[in-house]
């Protein structure tokens, strides 16, 4: 697996949900992995107009860290080849908990 030749990153996971989403990127330097999380999200000022916020999350070198709360429900729609496996053995803990969602989960983790 290769790291954007430009950023050295490479996009892990894109997740979202109804006014925005985030996506989980990958360094991979000198044998060690580091993770963390880009996205936006919508929301409103005091004068009710709409604002879109960018934030990033801070460096793990856990992927697990790295992603959303409660990410298994939201919508994935890409997820790299090489951490599919990884994923979905995560994904597979969470499956049988309450508030288990099946809809909003695509098992076949479409590719964009």
């Amino acid at each position: 697996m290769k790291n954007d030749e430009l950023t050295g990153q490479l996009k892990i996971a894109r997740m979202g949900a109804e006014g925005g989403g985030s996506t989980v990127y990958g360094k991979h330097t000198d044998g060690t992995w580091t993770f963390w999380r880009e996205g936006t999200s919508m929301a409103f000022d005091a004068d009710d107009n709409e604002i879109t916020r960018h934030w990033s999350t801070d460096p793990t070198p856990n992927l697990l860290d790295a992603l959303p709360n409660r990410w298994w429900r939201l919508y994935t729609t890409y997820v790299h080849p090489d951490f599919v496996a990884q994923l979905r053995q995560a994904f597979e803990q969470y499956r049988d908990q309450p508030g288990w969602d099946a809809s909003r989960f695509d098992p076949t983790f479409r590719r964009s």
